[in-house]
């Protein structure tokens, strides 16, 4: 395992790392208000584990890592990293259709690989079993014929076209946004090795995001599950990800609950607790690493209770008292030559 601590900030003028060779898994959550310091704690952890060889794909949807938006101290060096794919102008070149290798040398079954591409699909726009079986028979036809090596996703838009019913049109209009730009397209994979892979969606309205999100983060799930990054790992950043497609189903659940596995890690950012329920938020509160910035208004008891239930009291007014650049982290963490396992209020401002 190459990779070991990465540097989040400094506690009463010691430097507090987190430690990832200790902790149960890779997972980092950082929860907090708009404005409290999210976004550029993020490209310092992101802009660390690229300076240890570390692979990152970001799905920037948020503009975080616009040249912009890259918080000054960092954006010289982050360049050096970056390999950007502006899914606007040239969409995702990657195999989406092409059978994946499992560990054990025999490849997948080409129904099964029409039924992944199906799958996602039809779960990301809402299709109802009928369009799912229309669907269903257009990837089969397009992975049979190597269409998509001549016209990328938009063969299902072609096929579809062939079928010649209402139905058939219907799923042609729920896959408009994704077809109509050909966001998927044959090529050389995405994701460079050793690289910051910003997959750039700002320029797409909110639900385009959404799926094209999902699509990114199940094909990923689909590679990891092939053994496609376990030698070298891969991490997955999201901005603002309660805003993604949620369910059991999805692929953020999936990657939370199995990618320690698979060494697929996720980096996730969020102004308010994933989801309004006690289970489904405990499951993403289980990342070895958490960082609760200055809270929003009404989650500030509910935040406190989660960094430490024992005394909620205590950590409501130190979570309200915390300034831009400040959180409490909670996880595997060490300070100096000290292992901490509990929650230390730590300053990364610059």
């Amino acid at each position: 395992m190459k990779y070991k601590k990465i540097y989040l900030g400094k506690s009463n003028g010691v430097p507090v790392y987190f430690d990832m060779q200790e902790a149960p898994n890779k997972h980092m959550l950082l929860i907090g208000s708009s404005g409290s310091g999210k976004s550029v704690q993020a490209q310092n952890i992101i802009l660390n584990l690229a300076r240890q060889g570390e692979t990152v794909v970001v799905l920037d949807i948020h503009s975080v890592f616009s040249k912009e938006q890259v918080f000054h101290v960092y954006r010289q060096e982050l360049e050096m990293y970056l390999n950007e794919v502006d899914v606007y102008s040239t969409g995702i070149p990657c195999g989406l259709f092409t059978p994946v290798k499992f560990p054990d040398g025999t490849l997948e079954k080409p129904a099964d690989t029409a039924g992944a591409v199906t799958e996602v699909l039809a779960r990301t726009t809402g299709m109802g079993a009928k369009q799912k079986n229309i669907l269903r028979k257009a990837a089969w036809e397009v992975l049979n014929k190597g269409l998509y090596g001549k016209y990328g996703i938009r063969a299902l838009d072609y096929e579809l076209a062939s079928n010649c019913t209402s139905a058939a049109e219907e799923v042609k209009d729920k896959l408009y946004t994704v077809t109509a730009h050909n966001v998927f397209r044959p090529g050389s994979p995405f994701i460079r090795q050793g690289k910051i892979n910003v997959i750039r969606l700002g320029k797409f309205d909110l639900m385009t995001q959404e799926i094209i999100s999902e699509m990114v983060l199940s094909y990923l799930w689909r590679m990891a599950a092939a053994s496609g990054f376990k030698e070298d790992g891969l991490f997955i950043f999201a901005d603002e990800f309660h805003n993604l497609i949620s369910g059991k189903r999805c692929a953020l659940n999936q990657v939370i609950a199995e990618g320690r596995k698979l060494d697929l890690n996720l980096i996730l950012a969020t102004q308010q607790f994933p989801s309004n329920t006690q289970q489904a938020a405990q499951g993403f509160m289980q990342s070895g690493l958490v960082l609760f910035f200055n809270p929003c208004a009404g989650q500030l008891n509910a935040t406190a209770r989660f960094t430490d239930p024992g005394n909620v009291k205590k950590w409501a007014e130190i979570l309200q008292s915390l300034r831009k650049g400040e959180f409490v982290a909670s996880g595997s963490l060490v300070a100096g030559n000290t292992r901490y396992n509990k929650p230390l209020k730590t300053s990364n401002r610059q």
